[in-house]
């Protein structure tokens, strides 16, 4: 790689390692260009040379942690056996947002409509490919844990609407700081276990329910 090349990397890192010490300490809405610009001992116009927005360097942040997760999970889901695999992956994906809280707040905040309004066309198509990445790899596992039922591409979707939904759920709980507000606090980790147990029995249910509803209705 050449001088500028590695120069302009290094830069870029240090931009994104700035922002996230940020984001860690205050709103991201309160965070300014300049601000990271200063923690990251670079020129502000220099910041733009990287990403052409606050938005896009949020988004970057959140892709490029997004990415680094599906690697993991894709491996685990390989090292295991089909039968164990999709639980492992999903009790693994609640690790990896309890691990980084952050990054379960910035995942929330890039999912709303009015964020994604305002990104680069070029991020929110980033954004869309990762998506089918994380589809293609929870309907392969669907596919393995139910290969008996022989579930269409429509069944799996359908599935995967309650998986997201629950993994919405828990990422908002991580994002807003877990159970210790509540009267008799819960402990993270065994709600995660119980969440996980609610998942694989819900897929289990609901995919016998979609392989019998044909027979249901002659």
């Amino acid at each position: 790689m050449r001088y500028q090349d590695r120069l302009f990397q290094q830069r870029e890192n240090a931009l994104l390692e700035a922002a996230r010490q940020l984001f860690q300490e205050q709103s991201w809405d309160r965070v300014t260009i300049a601000e990271v610009a200063r923690q990251a001992g670079i020129g502000k116009g220099t910041v733009y040379k990287h990403f052409p927005s606050k938005e896009a360097l949020y988004a970057r942040l959140v892709l490029d942690r997004l990415r680094q997760h599906l690697v993991e999970l894709r491996e685990l889901s390989q090292a295991v056996p089909p039968a164990q695999a999709m639980r492992r992956v999903i009790r693994r994906a609640f690790e990896q947002l309890l691990a980084d809280p952050l990054q379960a707040q910035l995942c929330l905040l890039c999912d709303r409509p009015a964020f994604q309004e305002r990104l680069e066309a070029p991020y929110r198509e980033q954004f869309l490919e990762l998506e089918g990445q994380y589809l293609a790899l929870f309907n392969q596992l669907l596919q393995c844990s139910f290969a008996d039922l022989q579930l269409s591409q429509a069944d799996c979707l359908h599935l995967l609407w309650g998986v997201e939904a629950c993994l919405n759920g828990v990422k908002a709980r991580i994002a807003s700081g877990g159970f210790d507000h509540w009267a008799e606090p819960i402990e993270l980790d065994a709600y995660l276990d119980r969440v996980t147990d609610f998942i694989i029995a819900g897929l289990s249910g609901q995919a016998a329910a979609l392989q019998a509803a044909p027979t249901l209705s002659e």
